[in-house]
């Protein structure tokens, strides 16, 4: 019998699947990777040359610790490029794209920034306070347009960050480093409420209305340019670009494929998914079910192997509370404004769209069994017990065995 493998935060966890079974191993692409970030960093900084301008003030917006992106290897090229053009580390700031996250610690800080904290001011935005919020516009819906009011002092933004599938987006990656990364509540609760209400997931799709509000929002947020990144299954760059906002992300999304679209098969009866590299709670982990969701059967089981450190979510304790609820009766919650956090909110609303067509059976020490359960999913505290007990009896199952879920774009067959 064939022992498997998947991580599960630092370790790897071994489990075997009922005999007969026809297992596929779904994971992603294996591509050459970049041998000197900091030289090809260097090598791509020329095409900002049309954007950057003498003295003017610049924000460099940054993802956080629950992106793989080597932040650190980049911006210390990035701010002697900007040094070089006429900018002043004096005149540059550093903001947490944290979106609705929580505020990263004094270690994780270091960790992911380095030496760039040692020479310019870094900011983390707080989503919730409306008195750090300034207004810049309104959605074409009528709700208005809030960003961080830091992004207000200056002339230009700067995005660095990275380019992978997402279920809310299509892709992760250009103008999402604004909306939702330092944008306040109202204008962050309107974009993801519109996603849930549109579809299921956009995973993949490229174009679509949730990439148009964030264009709009991030262009009225003054970000003019980009520094992107894909890396590989291993966490490893295998490109970087630079330059105007569009065509930096047109030419992600390209590389993004390259390395996350994989040949899957359709219809499967189960998945076994690990969470990896989205494990620190399950606000991050659930990015895991979409993909899932796409080659699973009506009726069929995933099984998400995901330590969760941090609990189900940090920001977004409501959602225990909501997810096992039918998607209409959230939905109508929020309208009528008994809901306090509606990005909690749209994300239960998804949750329990898939849950309804698909079976969500977590496997965690981070998530309790009655928080599990609270949200509509079956829990179990060992993966192998999970695999026997919810394949018990079953004739030759079809299961798909998912390396770093939260990335992959499967290309159904």
């Amino acid at each position: 019998m064939r022992t498997y493998s998947l991580p599960y935060g630092d370790s790897q966890v071994e489990f075997t699947l009922p005999e007969g079974s026809e297992a596929h191993c779904i994971e992603p692409n294996k591509v050459q990777t970049l041998k000197n970030i900091r030289s090809e960093v260097s090598k791509s900084l020329y095409k900002l040359n049309g954007i950057i301008k003498p003295s003017r003030r610049v924000a460099i917006i940054v993802d956080d610790i629950t992106r793989p992106t080597p932040t650190a290897e980049i911006l210390p090229s990035l701010l002697d490029y900007l040094n070089s053009k006429g900018v002043r580390d004096d005149l540059i700031s550093l903001m947490v794209a944290l979106g609705t996250h929580r505020p990263m610690t004094p270690e994780e800080l270091m960790v992911k920034y380095g030496e760039a904290l040692d020479r310019v001011n870094l900011i983390q935005p707080d989503f919730r306070d409306p008195e750090k919020q300034v207004r810049v516009g309104v959605m074409p819906g009528g709700a208005p347009i809030e960003v961080n009011k830091e992004i207000s002092k200056v002339d230009m933004a700067i995005g660095v960050g990275m380019v992978t599938p997402h279920h809310v987006s299509g892709f992760s990656g250009g103008s999402k480093i604004v909306l939702p990364g330092i944008s306040g509540e109202r204008t962050v609760g309107e974009m993801h409420l519109l996603s849930a209400r549109l579809r299921r997931s956009f995973l993949g799709i490229e174009k679509n209305e949730v990439r148009d509000l964030m264009d709009l929002v991030a262009n009225r947020a003054r970000l003019r340019g980009l520094v992107e990144l894909v890396v590989d299954g291993r966490g490893e760059p295998t490109w970087v670009g630079a330059g105007y906002v569009g065509e930096v992300f047109k030419e992600g999304v390209r590389e993004a494929r390259r390395v996350y679209e994989v040949e899957s098969p359709r219809a499967l009866d189960f998945v076994i998914a690990s969470s990896y590299p989205a494990d620190l709670e399950f606000w991050q982990a659930h990015k895991s079910l979409y993909p899932a969701d796409m080659i699973l059967r009506d009726g069929g089981t995933l099984i998400l192997l995901t330590p969760c450190p941090e609990g189900v979510a940090k920001t977004h304790s409501e959602v225990v509370e909501l997810a096992g609820l039918p998607p209409e009766e959230i939905d109508k919650r929020v309208r009528e404004e008994f809901v306090r956090d509606p990005v909690g909110a749209a994300n239960s609303i998804v949750w329990s769209k898939i849950r309804s067509r698909i079976k969500i059976v977590v496997v965690s020490d981070g998530i309790s069994e009655n928080e599990a359960k609270s949200m509509g999913f079956g829990w179990y505290g060992d993966l192998q017990e999970a695999i026997n007990s919810e394949m018990k009896g079953l004739h030759r199952p079809r299961v798909g065995i998912m390396r770093n879920a939260p990335e992959l774009l499967p290309k159904v067959r």
